[in-house]
């Protein structure tokens, strides 16, 4: 599959060093082509990824051969929508345009488009060179031929599709990373724990008994009445503000040498493939 990848920032230089790897033709499109490069090279060093099958161009018109669109530019609903319609001059009628948005739903993003039922999210996580997870969501009249591209293409890389019923803000994987992320900061900012001990909790104790089993069956597993006894006492002290305000200050999360961050970076991909091989 001929796959054009627009925007070289995190996601979209490691998206395309995993459609590179599984045999896809893959082009990179970037309004700067020097740094685009140098974005590739970082994140095939992290990743250990050869960057060596990914074309890299700064010109848009170069995806006019794709089979598929991948766009990953940044969370800007009209500069979406101007790049899709610039690409609608330049594709034929049922190449999909997959987005990677995080939080914008397909009938959003298509408006107004001569063909908004190509427009499919399917937003994976970061980093994506190892996550098999995408979620999927499909606009309210989507292309049926679109849709089957983009299944064909998550499927050679590997990916795992979770299909939303529904449009919903956030969508499943943010909803619950910042359901959880906010009681951590929570935890901190009161003194309770620091941030490496909150890291601690979730690396040794509940991010291993989930990746066994998630919330829900563990719940099961581990009783329902009990787990809702606790659930009524428990979730009323739950912080319940609007904002993250740990998230909002300047002060790092964590005091980390930049060689320990390299190393979570490490630890983190080994715990993924470990993970993948389990299943």
């Amino acid at each position: 599959m001929n796959v054009a990848i627009i925007g070289a920032g995190t996601m979209g230089t490691r998206l395309a060093l995993r459609c590179a790897a599984h045999g896809c033709a893959t082009t990179l499109i970037a309004r700067d082509a020097a740094r685009a490069l140098g974005a590739l090279g970082e994140a095939a060093s992290e990743s250990g990824i050869s960057a060596g099958g990914v074309h890299v161009s700064d010109r848009l018109t170069d995806a006019a051969r794709a089979d598929l669109v991948a766009e990953t530019i940044p969370e800007d609903l009209a500069a979406k929508r101007a790049l899709y319609r610039a690409l609608e001059a330049l594709l034929g009628e049922h190449v999909p345009i997959a987005s990677g948005t995080s939080s914008l739903v397909p009938d959003a993003l298509g408006a107004g488009l001569p063909h908004p039922g190509r427009v499919i999210v399917a937003h994976m996580v970061h980093p994506v060179t190892t996550v098999p997870i995408v979620e999927l969501i499909v606009p309210s009249a989507v292309d049926g031929a679109a849709l089957a591209t983009v299944e064909a293409w998550l499927a050679a890389l590997h990916m795992r599709p979770i299909r939303l019923r529904a449009p919903i803000a956030g969508f499943v994987v943010n909803r619950l990373q910042f359901a959880l992320l906010r009681e951590a900061a929570h935890l901190v900012e009161a003194g309770i724990v620091d941030a490496t001990e909150v890291d601690t909790v979730i690396e040794c104790a509940l991010g291993p008994r989930w990746a066994a089993t998630g919330p829900l069956a563990s719940a099961e597993l581990g009783g329902r009445p009990t787990f809702a006894a606790i659930a009524r006492s428990l979730t009323p002290q739950l912080d319940a503000r609007p904002n993250i305000p740990l998230l909002e200050s300047d002060a790092p999360l964590r005091d980390w040498s930049d060689d320990e961050r390299d190393r979570a970076r490490a630890r983190r991909r080994r715990v993924y493939d470990a993970i993948d091989d389990a299943r």
